[in-house]
């Protein structure tokens, strides 16, 4: 055996190794997100979103006190933790339901940094395209996926815009189709002045300020205002 052939196969085995050790630091990762859901966690996402994800056997009897305090429906308390091993089966496929719950806990996960839980698609795909599904999983892997959960009633809403792009509302967020075009008008950029509003939709200032005000308050956009920028929404999931 040659030397190159012998540094090669070494080199194979390092790769591996490595390779074992990503994956086994994602599976202590995702565990370690599951542990931080406090009862204070659980109890907002009960009272907010009529979802309780049910991941700490030592939380059993607070599940249950929430389940009969909000008549939540067990379809909605999620018991098991999904990971990136489970979506892509032996033979290669995706299991587009556990690729879906996948997405659904990783954005309840997240829910402080991301807002209300409307997200353009390509926000959720940059959520699941991590470790092993990187290369493996696409966009329409992911639609038929979120159309699954759609079905089973898991996520409150999928909603195409003009643009083409699909819009997913994990959480019950009511919103008017005022508040749909001015996300429309943000998508761009990922924040919106009201005289990007008014100008782009051709509206008064009342009626932008309005729908500004509107999906500020539900969470869906931050109000900001600088010296250098003026008052601006930013919209976290874009």
């Amino acid at each position: 055996m040659g030397i190159r052939k012998i540094e090669d196969e070494i080199d194979l085995k390092e790769a591996m190794k490595k390779k074992a050790a990503e994956l086994r630091l994602k599976d202590i990762q995702a565990k370690a997100a599951a542990e931080k859901f406090t009862k204070e966690r659980l109890r907002e996402l009960a009272k907010k979103h009529g979802v309780i994800l049910a991941l700490t056997p030592e939380l059993k009897e607070e599940v249950k006190y929430l389940q009969k305090l909000y008549k939540i429906p067990t379809s909605k308390i999620i018991i098991e933790q999904i990971t990136e091993h489970d979506v892509i089966k032996k033979s290669s496929k995706i299991d587009h339901e556990k690729l879906g719950m996948l997405a659904y806990q990783r954005v309840l996960m997240q829910k402080e940094e991301i807002g209300a839980g409307v997200l353009p698609i390509s926000e959720v795909f940059d959520i699941i395209n991590t470790g092993i599904l990187k290369g493996n999983v696409e966009i329409k892997d992911l639609k038929k996926a979120l159309r699954i959960l759609k079905k089973y009633n898991v996520i409150d809403d999928l909603q195409e815009l003009d643009s083409g792009t699909m819009m997913i509302r994990f959480f019950p967020v009511q919103y008017t189709s005022d508040q749909i075009k001015v996300i429309e008008v943000a998508k761009e950029n990922g924040f919106v002045s009201l005289e990007d509003v008014c100008v782009n939709l051709n509206w008064p200032q009342d009626r932008a300020l309005k729908a500004l005000k509107s999906l500020e308050e539900s969470g869906i956009a931050k109000f900001r205002e600088s010296l250098l920028k003026g008052k601006q929404w930013y919209f976290p999931s874009m």
